[in-house]
């Protein structure tokens, strides 16, 4: 698990009827952004995760 947030007051509806768009951006430097909007309330929340853990280095990506 890289990161976690949540999308909140999302009003009661069937199934199916929410419409929840979520993004992912990454940039050059493997800065990963993430942002979950949903359509109907216009709220919305993101997390930015730009740790280094569990990345390959240099000389793996070699290999």
């Amino acid at each position: 698990v890289l990161g976690r947030f949540d999308l909140t007051d999302i009003p009661p509806a069937p199934r199916g009827v929410p419409q929840i768009e979520v993004t992912f951006e990454i940039d050059v430097n493997g800065i990963l952004k993430v942002t979950a909007e949903d359509k109907g309330t216009r709220n919305k929340n993101n997390i930015v995760i730009n740790s280094n853990t569990n990345r390959l280095s240099p000389e793996d990506i070699d290999r």
